[in-house]
């Protein structure tokens, strides 16, 4: 049994407000995630929230650290989402990207992490048609591991000037050695090599929350 299965397995889940699926409390040692005491991101950007409905645009700064592969499956079954992630396994380990957010503006933020996608470019051939074809196309994040609880319709709350470390889940994918393109389609897309590394999650609780991809709220 491996750090992340015994640490996952032997820690007792409280149960939060659920927004959008189900959302635990765990405790992050053992997650197995690759460590940088002062991690480098990947490539970065901003994104931008709106209290007021778009009249005042509160700028996000967003830092992607990490991009790795990693088994899920102590994770999977804390989430209760085992069963619905079993179609995948066969295809290895899942990729995990890990992201920064700092609010830098005014007001709170709420920001979007559940359409932040993969390019579909990366997918099993066997996910072109058929029951895989949902993961993939588009290949939205199955779940999130963050630092703070989650807010509404699973997103972090982020206070001006707050930060939150975020890990989005996603299916096994074939990384090649050019990286993959993620991002939020018509606003931003990076190129992400694999590989980086997390501050802060392997010494203190974390929340997991499964994801709720946009076509299911549409």
């Amino acid at each position: 049994m491996t750090a992340i299965h015994r640490a996952l397995l032997a820690t007792t889940a409280a149960l939060l407000t659920a927004c959008g699926g189900t959302s635990v409390g765990l405790q992050a040692a053992g997650l197995d995630l690759p460590a940088a005491s002062t991690p480098s991101p990947l490539a970065s950007t901003t994104v931008y929230t709106s209290p007021d409905g778009g009249i005042y645009r509160n700028a996000v700064h967003l830092d992607v650290l990490m991009v790795a592969r990693r088994d899920v499956s102590a994770l999977a079954q804390r989430l209760g989402a085992t069963d619905r992630w079993a179609p995948l396994r066969p295809f290895g380990a899942f990729t995990l990207v890990a992201v920064r957010l700092r609010n830098d503006g005014k007001a709170w933020s709420e920001p979007s992490v559940d359409d932040l996608q993969i390019a579909s470019d990366y997918a099993p051939k066997q996910a072109e048609q058929g029951p895989l074809h949902a993961f993939y196309h588009p290949t939205y994040p199955l779940a999130m591991v963050s630092d703070t609880k989650p807010g509404s319709q699973c997103t972090p709350h982020l206070d001006p000037g707050q930060s939150t470390t975020v890990v989005l889940v996603y299916p096994p994918l074939s990384i090649p050695g050019a990286g993959i393109v993620w991002g939020r389609y018509q606003d931003f897309a990076l190129r992400l090599p694999q590989g980086g590394g997390v501050a802060g999650l392997t010494d203190r609780p974390v929340n997991a929350a499964l994801c709720t991809p946009p076509q299911a709220t549409g």
